[in-house]
């Protein structure tokens, strides 16, 4: 059996699977704000969704940025108090297995690049928009390589760098603190053109350095993709784009595709 644990802002996915292309069943927690309790909190969530004499095979853990995977430490993530946390070394004294540690944006991109809507091209750009914006760069089904996970949420977009982010301006906090509504609640058009128009130019600038043959959304802004898609494509046809714009797609696993990721990682290490 294979665990797959998706740390977020506000919430933790923690799941399993058994054949290693979905979630057989998950349940979602409360992201810890204290770090000392983060490791018993997922083996007692464990607990309660194997039971505690279930075998662990591997687990796989997607986590936000910055971390160290060789120490397997999930270094200072911008939307959750913790510092240096050694996430992996915790779960492998407990379940003594193999533990990997991923980013959570770029296991999204293997689990979409391998066996969701990027599937059929070789250079695959993964975006999640969600309680912030991040990206992975999927090349024949394996991140791009270089020494850190590239942060397109971290991009500038204007002057002044303690507000002129991507994911500032655009991400899914910013949405609600802009129009008093969570994305979910938002169905005027209107209001999903002015959001179009935020996320266009960040993923614009993506699009022309990366030139990627498939753009995949995820995270949980892009469920209501087919309320800005249209506009959105509109925005980015605007800003007159040196080559064709690629394909522009929803993820197949729109809201599990970190876990997912995580658990394709999980099994090559019992491989």
């Amino acid at each position: 059996m294979i665990i797959a644990i998706d740390i977020g802002g506000t919430k933790m996915r923690i799941g399993y699977s058994e054949i290693g292309d979905h979630l057989k069943d998950y349940i979602d927690i409360p992201t810890p704000i204290n770090q000392r309790v983060v490791v018993s909190t997922i083996s007692e969530t464990i607990k309660k969704l194997v039971g505690s004499s279930t075998e662990i095979d591997a687990i796989g853990i997607a986590a936000p940025g910055p971390i160290n995977k060789d120490r397997g430490t999930i270094i200072s993530p911008r939307t959750i108090p913790w510092r240096n946390l050694r996430i992996v070394q915790g779960l492998k004294k407990i379940y003594n297995c193999p533990v990997v540690l991923e980013h959570d944006a770029t296991a999204g991109g293997i689990a979409e690049a391998r066996i969701g809507a990027g599937k059929d091209h070789s250079v695959v750009l993964y975006i999640t928009l969600s309680t912030g914006i991040g990206n992975s760069i999927i090349v024949n089904g394996s991140p791009l390589p270089s020494k850190h996970n590239p942060e397109g949420g971290w991009q500038l977009i204007g002057t002044d760098p303690s507000e002129d982010r991507f994911s500032l301006q655009a991400n899914g906090k910013a949405i609600e603190q802009r129009f008093g509504k969570k994305p979910s609640e938002i169905h005027d058009h209107h209001t999903w053109q002015i959001i179009a128009q935020d996320l266009a130019l960040g993923i614009y600038n993506m699009i022309t350095i990366i030139q990627p043959d498939c753009v995949v959304l995820g995270g949980g802004v892009s469920v209501n993709y087919k309320r800005f898609i249209k506009p959105l494509k509109r925005q980015l046809a605007e800003l007159s784009p040196v080559y064709p714009l690629p394909k522009i797609t929803k993820a197949r696993y729109a809201d599990t595709a970190p876990a997912i990721g995580a658990i394709l990682l999980a099994i090559e290490k019992i491989r």
